[in-house]
């Protein structure tokens, strides 16, 4: 069992402890985000390291506090990863999420192993609970060999319930309790437990509007009123926060799925016929054809493209469970915003010179960076080289792999990588660099490291006004006030 001494800090001052620069520079396990475009072209730069996710080794007791990184370099890393990493447009969206879900999760070891607690494990805590869940909705049409849902919503889960107790035990009440608390409900929609979560929350809590409507959504979804709940989730308190929606949106196909199967039973009948435009509006199916294909897939009959014929006879329960799809209403919200402000709150990324400044401030010594020549020939075998499909050698279970899986995959031949690297890379040493003076000057710095990430951290004064988005073609649209939200929608009716 990994353990660290009791009330000791992590002083590694770098998103990447030394030794592991060192390793996967020698290994050729560099993975392609963790390089930054400098003069048109990909190059390495170890300061853009991060600190890959590797299980516990048996025989090994304890953890050298050299490879532990300290709450603000935690912060500065998971503000790295969400503020410039996530909104990668040169390579698919399921490998930039693969890259950040294994880095997310060596940050969340970190600070288990260091016992954090308080407002900055809360921050850390609130910042991958968002990148999860807006990663459900985006990748939910993704097949299961890029995406898997369910590990996802176990690290969801897990994080929530985590940040839940420390909201609990911590005395000051956060500014963002309401909004995880609401994510909390939503996620898992249904559950007699997030029920009765909401009664033990402090008075003052629960009479928040949006916490006070969030509830009343779970409660109709709980008594089986789906339409009342469809309609809920388009007031204003849920278009301003999206990440509410995308929250709710896992549910969405079984919510369609349980009223087709009691409008089966209460429209049963031979000689009616329900308008499918209609149909489709009320369960939120972007189009006619979305509509007709989950009413086919349940063994509902559809007359000349227009409308439906419900009979509880022919109604089955479907073998396989409806595949989630994107709602366009979803979309255009998410377009709306920044993935920046989205994810952290913040309109402006961290800046990579700030970054960067913060790693050579650092008492770890710089990292020697071999000759050009040996990352360029990297460089094109990466590009030509296939990423391997399916569970890949070194792959445990769930998406941590270690230092064996995901950067593995884009490591060179095993020739060209022994004759670049041989005699250039794999005589470093940096331990040599090691020293009494050095500890000293490191906690040292680690303190005024600490300080000045409290007091102030600076961004971008250039408005970056890029979207994440841009290339991709699900995610455009109208906005969904204009295209779904009428007055009309939104009135019940008394009868």
């Amino acid at each position: 069992m990994e353990r660290l001494a009791p009330n000791s800090t992590g002083k590694c001052i770098q998103m990447c402890p030394a030794r592991e620069k060192e390793m996967r520079i020698r290994e050729n396990l560099i993975h392609p985000l963790e390089k930054v475009y400098r003069s048109e072209r990909s190059v390495l730069d170890p300061a853009f390291m991060v600190k890959s996710y590797s299980r516990s080794a048996a025989g090994r007791h304890e953890i050298p506090t050299q490879d532990l990184r300290p709450g603000p370099v935690l912060h500065t890393t998971v503000e790295y990863l969400l503020g410039r990493v996530a909104q990668n447009n040169e390579r698919p969206w399921a490998e930039v999420y693969d890259f950040i879900f294994d880095r997310l999760r060596a940050v969340r070891q970190d600070m288990t192993i260091q016992q954090m607690d308080g407002p900055e494990a809360i921050t850390l805590l609130e910042y991958a609970v968002r990148f999860y869940i807006y990663a459900e909705y985006r990748l939910c049409e993704e097949p299961i060999d890029k995406y898997d849902p369910k590990i996802n919503a176990q690290h969801t889960q897990e994080c929530l319930k985590q940040l839940l107790s420390f909201y609990s035990a911590c005395d000051s009440c956060s500014e963002n309790r309401v909004e995880f608390e609401s994510l909390y409900l939503l996620f898992n929609l249904g559950q007699t437990e997030a029920l009765q979560h909401y009664y033990e929350l402090p008075s003052d809590i629960r009479k928040d509007k949006v916490l006070k409507q969030t509830f009343s959504i779970c409660l109709d979804y709980y008594l089986r009123n789906y339409i009342r709940v469809l309609r809920g989730l388009k007031s204003e308190c849920f278009t301003q926060h999206p990440l509410l929606l995308c929250a709710f949106h896992r549910n969405l196909s079984q919510l369609q799925m349980n009223a087709l199967r009691i409008m089966a039973h209460g429209f049963s009948s031979k000689a009616l016929k329900y308008p499918l435009h209609h149909l489709a509006d009320q369960l939120w199916f972007d189009d006619s054809d979305a509509c007709v294909s989950v009413c086919q897939f349940c063994g509902l009959q559809i007359q000349d493209q227009e409308w439906v014929v419900f009979l509880k006879t022919s109604f089955r329960e479907p073998e396989k469970k409806i595949q989630s799809v994107h709602v366009s209403g979803i979309d255009s919200l998410l377009c709306q915003r920044p993935l920046c402000k989205l994810l952290l709150h913040k309109d402006k990324p961290i800046e990579l010179s700030v970054l960067k400044q913060r790693t050579d401030n650092s008492c770890e010594p710089p990292m020697p960076v071999p000759p050009c020549g040996v990352f360029t020939e990297y460089n094109q075998a990466s590009n030509l080289s296939k990423p391997q499909t399916g569970r890949g050698r070194g792959r445990g279970r769930g998406r941590g792999r270690g230092r064996t899986g995901q950067e593995e995959k884009y490591s060179m031949p095993k020739g060209q990588s022994e004759r670049t690297c041989q005699g250039q890379v794999s005589g470093v040493n940096l331990l040599e660099y090691e020293s009494e003076n050095k500890t000293n000057m490191c906690e040292n710095n680690m303190e005024n490291e600490r300080v000045r990430s409290e007091m102030n951290a600076t961004f971008v004064k250039k408005e970056n006004k890029q979207s994440v988005l841009r290339n991709t073609e699900r995610f455009t649209g109208e906005s969904w006030e204009e295209e779904l939200f009428t007055t009309e929608d939104m009135k019940i009716p008394t009868t």
